[in-house]
């Protein structure tokens, strides 16, 4: 009876992770919805770069923060370290009502993504220690499924609130609910369990481990590619579409196809994957119709039915994988949920280290506003993936 409560209680840290880690996502991908608001608010000229860099924002604590976050969490829990994290990006969300400048804008908007970065970097730790290793990415994959409905959700319901402000204001109220949420029921470990003194790591020894295990790396550039193109991709659709002739209030709603798409496909695809055992057939075959899509489904038709359904499937083949990916390093022997902080630190670094400087500071400036070699790049970050995982040991055993 004691085991099962325990168990019982992983479902509540798992609604509370995921509920934390929507207010970031949902707080930044409201921003691709009022590009024009948001430069008239701020003062500054239409560019795609200075645009670009405020949508990745967000992004850039798990680049400089991730490792360390992982480091932290493996030395003195979960509770505590990520939840200055969510405390300090809800502050951020609230304060961003009131921006009116561009570095005013950019600032709270890295200040946002704190609470992201931290979870998206000790998530696998988290969820293995209180789940059995064989549903370690099916667990992932629910927590992946929030997250990109949080990005669909900012996306498409941001024109619905009227206005910029409106919409930062809904956001608000949602991060101060998460917030009370974090500190009320988040816990450290399953109920009874006392972290062992031998259980404390140095910063040595798992920067150690971490650093010389290849197949983190291989995790990681294998999610800098995936997960880097999507992430870019849903932040320039709007505006790839609205240059084709679309609504500029329908874009932002078809736009969430996207994530959609990968909402289902987190929920679904790795129980299937996992039972066929065809990892890397699946896995290719997934991302090579992602990077298809990708090139093609934003300008084939103006319909925005169609539009949606070829967006939709894109969505759905470039996630299904990930949740598989992310939980790795807690699969991997000789990591583990011992290790798992600081190894999938390493892993969110690189992948979002990724997801902000190839859009922002070489496809964006490279592609400029000619959305057609834009998204052929983004294709080509796919195309990337599909080999790269061909090294991976997918199957790794603890």
């Amino acid at each position: 009876m004691r085991e099962k409560r325990k168990f019982s209680y992983g479902y509540v840290i798992v609604v509370v992770m995921c509920l934390c880690v929507f207010v970031p996502n949902y707080a930044q991908y409201q921003v691709s919805a009022f590009k024009p608001e948001l430069f008239q608010r701020l003062g500054i000229a239409a560019n795609e770069s200075l645009f670009s860099s405020i949508a990745t924002a967000p992004l850039i604590p798990g680049i400089f923060l991730s490792l360390i976050s992982g480091i932290l969490v493996d030395r003195f829990g979960a509770r505590a370290v990520i939840g200055i994290a969510v405390t300090l990006s809800t502050a951020a969300v609230v304060v961003r009502v009131f921006c009116s400048s561009y570095w005013q804008m950019y600032l709270i908007m890295i200040c946002i993504g704190l609470c992201a970065a931290f979870i998206n970097a000790n998530c696998a730790k988290v969820f293995g220690q209180w789940f059995p290793p064989e549903k370690a990415s099916v667990t992932m994959g629910v927590f992946m499924a929030f997250a990109n409905g949080s990005i669909a959700l900012g996306t498409g319901t941001a024109p619905l609130y009227g206005s910029m402000t409106g919409a930062f204001t809904g956001a608000a109220v949602i991060a101060v609910i998460a917030l009370i949420c974090w500190w009320v029921f988040m816990k450290n470990r399953p109920i009874g369990t006392e972290q062992k003194q031998e259980e404390k790591i140095s910063v040595l020894e798992g920067l150690k481990v971490s650093l010389s295990n290849r197949h983190i790396w291989l995790a990681a550039v294998c999610m800098l590619l995936s997960a880097g193109c999507v992430t870019a991709a849903a932040n320039f659709l709007p505006s790839a579409l609205t240059s084709r002739g679309m609504s500029d209030k329908v874009a932002p709603v078809v736009t969430m196809a996207l994530t959609l798409g990968a909402l289902l496909s987190n929920f679904t695809a790795p129980s299937f994957i996992e039972k066929t055992g065809r990892y890397k057939l699946l896995f290719f075959l997934l991302g090579a119709v992602a990077a298809l899509g990708l090139f093609l489904a934003w300008r084939v038709t103006l319909n925005p039915v169609i539009t949606f359904i070829l967006l939709f499937i894109a969505g759905y083949c470039s996630s299904g994988f990930t949740p598989i990916i992310m939980s790795l390093p807690v699969r991997l022997k000789g990591i583990g949920t011992r290790y798992g902080g600081t190894a999938g630190g390493l892993l969110a670094t690189i992948q979002l280290g990724g997801s902000v400087v190839l859009p922002t500071y070489v496809i964006a400036p490279i592609a400029g506003t000619n959305y057609v070699l834009m998204f052929s790049l983004f294709a080509l970050m796919m195309v990337l993936f599909c080999f790269v995982q061909l090294l991976l040991p997918i199957k790794a055993d603890r």
